[in-house]
């Protein structure tokens, strides 16, 4: 009976100990990658604001990042904003009469391509298999997605786009991140 008893209090110290540790690997993956989202949707968005000052004070185009923006990601991140800003005020889009969709558009595929980049990177770091579509937020498609960015259904096919290049760069990555 003692012997009964030390096992199952061994079980259950055992059970204590590492519960807790495997229930807060995710959460953890899950920090990181929300951390790593809003500072490239930061970063977007600044070189965004950057690219229209630039255009409406007729300056030349210099879609280089501030010395804030450091890391690889977040520096494309910024390149695509400045671009996108620049090009609305040059082209008109930024106008009234721009579809809103084209703002939910670059929306859609940076919050796909964001995503897809955390998730190849996860895999390749677990040593899983190349599936960017097995993914729930690939299947979702719908990640940032609200009433002002158009449509759910072209939101979603744009952003599975941006998600599997995103994925595929992640996943190809060589080195440290």
């Amino acid at each position: 009976m003692k012997l009964l008893m030390l096992m199952f209090l061994g079980t259950a110290l055992l059970t204590g100990c590492v519960a807790p540790a495997v229930a807060s690997a995710r959460p953890q993956y899950q920090t990181d990658q929300d951390r790593d989202r809003e500072r490239n949707t930061q970063a977007y968005t600044d070189g965004y604001a950057q690219g229209q000052a630039d255009a409406r004070g007729h300056a030349i185009r210099n879609d280089q990042p501030t010395a804030q923006w450091t890391k690889d990601d977040d520096r494309r991140a910024y390149r695509q904003g400045y671009g996108a800003g620049y090009d609305d005020i040059i082209h008109g889009a930024s106008a009234v009469s721009e579809p809103r969709m084209a703002h939910g558009n670059r929306q859609a595929e940076q919050f796909g391509y964001q995503d897809g980049l955390a998730a190849g990177r996860h895999d390749r770091m677990q040593g899983e298999q190349f599936k960017p579509h097995d993914h729930d937020l690939y299947k979702d498609g719908n990640h940032g997605w609200t009433a002002e960015l158009g449509t759910k259904h072209e939101f979603k096919q744009v952003y599975r786009e941006g998600f599997v290049r995103g994925y595929e760069e992640g996943y190809r990555e060589t080195g440290p991140r």
